[in-house]
């Protein structure tokens, strides 16, 4: 239990690599995805998944909550390398923030981010065919050390470290991680990622959502 938690922290800090697979109706078409820190992307999609998509490096999409009910705007996500590697460390960048008419409109407050929380939820079809049921685990949204050399970091508009995410301004999320290989059963994962506010009268408002399949491949025990 312990170690798939382990594992299971690691794809949050992870928040979604990629080679995501997913479908969805209508005839593919080009799509280009610009932001700042590289170069523009030409993808293969569908109408409805372009939109879905979460823009940067990275092959993320938003869900399971609907795009257009999440507040924090995300300008990008970075994760390197990509796909996330078993067993070699990894890193993650999000950048963005709460619009100004969004908290206003539901008059937040610093204490509803000091609460917030993260749900990761995670399944698996392995290779000899068996299926891991969806398993859920929920831990505080905060900068905070996961294990040793492994950590969630959030940073405010002037680059300062904080506990957790500013109510204005930009926010960046930064993570480093590595996934045990041992801990790690051969086959297609699934993962879906919620950020939620906390406090009275907010809980459950969600502040973003990432969804995710990949391949992890086991290695042998050490």
């Amino acid at each position: 239990m312990k170690a798939n938690i382990g594992v299971r922290l690691s794809l949050v800090v992870a928040l979604i690599a990629l080679s995501f697979t997913a479908t969805a109706a209508g005839p593919a078409s080009q799509n280009t995805i610009q932001h700042p820190l590289t170069k523009a992307k030409t993808i293969s999609m569908s109408e409805t998944e372009a939109s879905n998509s979460v823009p940067g490096n990275n092959d993320a999409f938003f869900g399971p909550v609907p795009k257009a009910e999440q507040i924090f705007y995300i300008r990008f996500l970075e994760i390197a390398p990509t796909p996330i590697p078993v067993s070699k460390y990894f890193f993650l960048l999000i950048r963005g923030w709460i619009p100004a008419s969004t908290r206003q409109k539901l008059n937040l407050e610093l204490a509803h981010l000091a609460a917030a929380t993260l749900t990761i939820s995670s399944s698996a079809v392995l290779d000899d065919g068996a299926k891991l049921e969806r398993s859920s685990v929920a831990i505080p949204f905060r900068t905070v050390e996961l294990g040793e050399g492994a950590h969630i970091g959030i940073r405010n508009a002037t680059g300062a470290y904080v506990d957790h995410l500013a109510l204005e301004g930009q926010n960046e999320i930064l993570t480093d991680y590595w996934i045990p290989g041992p801990f790690v059963k051969t086959g297609v994962w699934t993962f879906e990622v919620v950020a939620s506010l906390g406090g009275e009268g907010k809980e459950g408002v969600c502040l973003f959502a990432l969804s995710l399949t990949q391949r992890l491949e086991g290695t042998p025990g050490w």
